[in-house]
């Protein structure tokens, strides 16, 4: 029996335990603009001014880079 501490390692059910936990967190935050780009297009009546337009342009780039959806600790 040894009584040195064994150095903690994190298993591999821990690890992805935490990297769902960080995948939800990024989806939320995806839905949650997804959601408030739907209701403002919703509410655009005919043809965007170019204001409205650059709302919209502000919104998608909030939800995706040039990589995907974003992450949003980025």
């Amino acid at each position: 029996m040894r009584d040195e501490p064994i150095p903690y390692t994190m298993t591999e059910a821990e690890s992805l335990a935490l990297r769902i936990t960080e995948l939800e967190r990024i989806l939320r935050h995806f839905d949650r603009a997804s959601m408030d780009l739907y209701l403002y297009v919703r509410g655009v009546l005919g043809m965007p001014t170019p204001d409205e337009w650059q709302l919209i342009r502000e919104q998608i780039t909030e939800m995706v880079d040039a990589y995907g959806p974003r992450n949003p600790n980025r």
